[in-house]
């Protein structure tokens, strides 16, 4: 089967940069798409300190890079509903660039997120337990004085 005429030839792309070049960043889906990655990375910001709500949304967004296989099948069977140019390629390169990458980017800063707060978890534990061990020494060299 051959590619419709309207389709951006990811064969004839020599590099990340001339492939992102070939993109018309200015269709309105591909703006929604881009602020929909924004508002992710705003959201994951802004439940830093709500860890089941982030587990919840690391989830879904593991979710949605899963899906982005059907996502893929389905856009570029009707990419005329909400696009000028077929990018939806049979490899999944376009899927994989503007929807996978910063996907797993945001998972990314998920994951150091919480191990920032597993790394400051475990000094507040530990200072905790060292200030409880001091009290005690304390405690138990007044006994011996008296």
């Amino acid at each position: 089967m051959s590619a419709p005429s309207d389709a951006v030839r990811v064969g004839e792309i020599d590099g990340m940069w001339a492939f992102l070049k070939q993109i018309d960043w200015t269709e309105p889906w591909l703006i929604t798409l881009n602020v929909f990655h924004i508002v992710c990375l705003l959201f994951t910001f802004c439940t830093a300190k709500y860890f089941n709500v982030q587990v919840v949304y690391f989830l879904l967004l593991l979710l949605l890079i899963y899906m982005s296989e059907n996502i893929n099948e389905w856009a570029s069977q009707n990419y005329k509903l909400f696009a000028r140019l077929q990018y939806f390629d049979s490899s999944g390169l376009f899927i994989s660039v503007v929807l996978c990458v910063p996907v797993l980017i945001n998972c990314l800063v998920i994951l150091c997120l919480w191990i920032y707060t597993a790394a400051h978890m475990l000094v507040s534990v530990k200072r905790a337990q060292l200030r409880q061990q001091i009290k005690k020494d304390k405690q138990e060299s007044e006994n011996k004085d008296k």
